[in-house]
């Protein structure tokens, strides 16, 4: 197989590339050898196959900064002109074909430009235009076992997507179309195979069983020698147990455990043997929707056993059952994806800085997109407010690093709201309540202090006087818009997507809950670390974030260890001559 160094020597004399791109080209494919993921193997080494760097690399929009680029726009400009010049190595044709090409497909779009106003609606249409003129196949043609293998096999949501609009476009308009088409089009939407499972209907006995528990839990359970109701479950949270309980009575149903047809009760699923042959089957992947994560699945059958226990029967074997699964040992710790991150995130100056320094650096580039928010673009007055968003939950998160449903729930607006703006002495004063917050571990009137990496208190007060009235008026959906809340009822997926996407760009790519392991990482490596204080700061006792949120440069530590030992020794032995 060519290898990079083949693609390397054509660019230089067979390429058809202008002089100045070509030097492009040759940079990024000399970087290919210095980028982490290839080791430092030479460009002799690395095969030059475009389906093997999409894979790896990928073709649609960029969700992380792999290792070795500073900027999302410096990956973006390698992986594109790494990428065509693979392509145009290996001779293969453009994925979409050019539109005046004569034949059924360009016809198709003919007949739905009028049909449909938007235009770039046909740009799915093309994308699946392209795919089947590669694989010979007219509109005609086109079976259902052929999109799914398509959907099936799409390396990036971009691709899969498309193939599911043009579908569907297609479908709207099959009347104002001149070409024959297939049955296909006609049918329900086409997914993924392995897509998340869909609960199944509860039988009426179960169904009320959860019922009577749901209400419980809300209550609280009896307690102490006069029997008073307490911990009583928060709505979400009863709901996050529902869908652990639904989850296995569904793995149970579809592993053909129980019978369809019968109204079974709790009672006859709580056998311990049926939970066991639900967890080994979803481990071993053999269910038809996507693996679950053994953090997810130990959530759900947990969840499954407090419900168990919570109607009455034996939960002690189903405990039993679930501990002696390996993949469930460690499974409140720390995961090994999450301490990587964390270790390089602490490595990396570049990172750490341009995390601190986040609340200034969304807040500025903030201020200068809503200058423009007025004369601007539809597109241009969306990523505005997403960008004040993420500055605003940025001045907070780097004070108060507030899981982002708690965040979301904050209120503002009245003398007794969450979030109070004071003077500049005073400054930011939040409080979370404990019905909002996760463990019920509240924050009480705590003062967010300016900072040099930004002022908390100036960045939501400009939020909430600039931003949050057009977010209220024109962003966010009659239906979800709660204007009590800070952020007015933005979703949590929402703000999620808004905050990867702005981290990003900012060059130290981040979920809103890696913020979380981000401070209590810097702070828990910091000579002398206090453990109360972190934990304090996260809303969490003192042994959760020791064990599931901080990572601990050992090396540093033992360098400490050095120096406290030999600064020991000094005190000592000065004591002892005198």
């Amino acid at each position: 197989m060519a290898s990079m160094a083949d693609v390397a020597r054509w660019v230089k004399t067979g390429a058809s590339f202008s002089e100045s791109f070509k030097k492009k080209v040759l940079g990024s494919i000399n970087r290919v050898s210095r980028v982490p993921y290839y080791g430092g193997a030479p460009l002799e080494q690395i095969p030059a196959d475009p389906d093997a760097f999409d894979a790896i690399w990928g073709r649609g929009a960029i969700r992380q900064l792999p290792s070795g680029f500073k900027s999302k726009g410096s990956f973006s400009t390698w992986r594109s002109q790494t990428r065509s010049a693979l392509l145009a190595f290996a001779g293969e044709p453009s994925s979409v074909l050019p539109e005046q090409q004569a034949d059924a497909w360009s016809q198709l779009l003919l007949d739905l430009q009028p049909a449909h106003a938007d235009e770039r609606k046909l740009i799915a249409v093309k994308v699946l235009a392209g795919i089947a003129r590669q694989d010979g196949i007219s509109p005609a043609d086109i079976t259902r076992e052929w999109v799914q293998v398509q959907v099936d096999n799409a390396t990036t949501s971009g691709r899969y997507r498309s193939i599911q609009s043009a579908m569907k476009l297609i479908k709207a308009h099959e009347g104002a179309v001149t070409v024959p088409l297939s049955s296909a089009f006609s049918g329900a939407a086409v997914h993924k195979s392995r897509a998340q499972c869909v609960r199944a209907e509860l039988p009426a006995l179960l169904a009320s069983e959860v019922d009577d528990w749901c209400r419980n839990r809300l209550k609280g359970e009896p307690k102490g020698h006069r029997r008073k109701r307490r911990s009583a479950c928060s709505p979400s949270r009863v709901q996050q147990a529902v869908r652990g309980m639904t989850y296995v009575y569904t793995a149970m149903l579809t592993a053909g455990l129980i019978d369809p047809d019968r109204d079974v009760s709790l009672e006859d699923l709580s056998d311990p043997e049926l939970l066991e042959e639900v967890i080994e089957r979803e481990l071993n992947g053999e269910f038809s929707w996507r693996k679950l994560q053994p953090t997810t699945l130990f959530e759900y059958v947990n969840n499954w056993k407090l419900f168990v226990r919570g109607c009455g029967y034996d939960a002690e074997v189903l405990t039993e059952v679930i501990g002696d699964f390996a993949e469930f040992e460690n499974v409140k710790a720390m995961s090994s994806t999450r301490r990587q991150w964390c270790e390089e995130f602490l490595h990396s100056r570049q990172k750490t800085t341009a995390f601190l320094a986040l609340p200034n650096t969304l807040f500025q580039a903030a201020q200068r997109q809503m200058q423009e928010y007025e004369t601007g673009s539809q597109y241009h007055k969306n990523a505005a407010i997403a960008l004040s968003i993420a500055a605003c939950a940025a001045a907070i998160w780097t004070s108060l690093p507030l899981r982002i449903s708690t965040l979301l729930r904050l209120s503002y607006g009245d003398q007794d709201a969450d979030v109070q703006l004071h003077d500049a002495k005073r400054g930011l004063v939040i409080t979370t309540p404990p019905d909002i917050v996760k463990n019920g571990y509240s924050h009480h009137y705590i003062t967010l202090t300016r900072k040099q990496g930004g002022d908390p208190c100036a960045i939501v007060a400009w939020f909430v006087s600039e931003v949050r009235p057009r977010l209220l008026e024109a962003h966010v959906g009659a239906s979800r818009r709660i204007p009590r809340l800070l952020f007015g009822g933005v979703s949590y997926a929402r703000l999620n997507t808004i905050w990867q996407n702005a981290t990003l760009d900012a060059g130290v790519p981040m979920t809103p809950h890696q913020v979380r392991h981000a401070l209590a990482t810097l702070l828990a490596n910091q000579p002398g670390a206090d453990y109360a204080i972190i934990a304090a700061l996260l809303g969490d006792t003192e042994a959760t974030v020791r064990k599931n949120y901080v990572f601990v440069d050992q090396a540093r530590k033992h360098e400490e260890g050095q120096k406290l030992l030999a600064q020991l020794q000094g005190n000592v032995l000065r004591r002892g001559k005198a």
